[in-house]
């Protein structure tokens, strides 16, 4: 399985996984199903790390590259971090997205420099927080760039946001797809809810095309942060 090129992702050029795996245990991982297809590593719980595919960030083109949709940077190892790091301050032609689930990022990406993340520049690495349903606080924006919610699976309830207290920027909101039997069909409020509390904010909106259906005259894109 070639590990970079073009995606069904919409808001990215492309995937590069230089870790897969991930111990979560989400019970709609895509990214499971796809290592049990096609035998990436032995064990899902156990991350491997890659250290040939950062050689994929060499591309000369200008690219967004989303760099852990086969992980959550939660479980890498700081050897992993400071290595895939070092490949991209080797190259700054890149705008480079990380997802987690976690409240915060890895220490050493956010809260010090040892491994450059500060040097590299906020111009090229975007940290997003996903979430599926629920509740969500300061507590859970403090740390972004950008929200994912994808997929969609409930209500979005955002409780006690103070504006000055977070930096989020974009909200990424995606149906689930695939052919799943007890698949959830997001409802129309759902997303209007969040896109009140977007505008509220002045935080961009951008829907996947899973949406279009549900949503109609109203489906949303709104410039992506790194496409700035």
């Amino acid at each position: 399985m070639n590990n970079q090129g073009k995606t069904g992702i919409d808001w990215c050029d492309c995937t590069i996984n230089p870790v897969v795996g991930c111990p979560r245990g989400c019970p709609y991982c895509y990214a499971k199903k796809i290592n049990d297809r096609f035998k990436l590593i032995p064990d899902w719980k156990r991350p491997e790390f890659f250290l040939e595919r950062l050689e994929q960030f060499g591309s000369k083109k200008s690219k967004s590259i989303f760099v852990d949709s086969m992980s959550d940077i939660e479980f890498w190892e700081p050897e992993w971090i400071e290595k895939t790091l070092s490949a991209m301050k080797k190259n700054r032609q890149h705008k480079y997205i990380f997802l987690t689930k976690a409240n915060a990022l890895p220490y050493n990406f956010f809260y010090e420099d040892t491994f450059g993340y500060l040097s590299l520049g906020k111009r090229y690495v975007f940290f997003g927080k996903t979430v599926e349903s629920g509740i969500v606080s300061n507590t859970d924006l403090c740390n972004f760039d950008f929200l994912s919610i994808e997929p969609l699976l409930g209500e979005v309830s955002f409780l006690n946001i103070i504006l000055t207290e977070f930096k989020l920027k974009q909200i990424i909101i995606g149906a689930e797809t695939g052919n799943r039997q007890e698949k959830v069909i997001p409802k129309k409020e759902w997303v209007n809810d969040i896109v009140e509390f977007a505008d509220k904010y002045e935080i961009k909106i951008f829907m996947k095309k899973s949406l279009i259906p549900i949503m109609g005259e109203d489906f949303r894109q709104d410039k992506l942060i790194w496409e700035e």
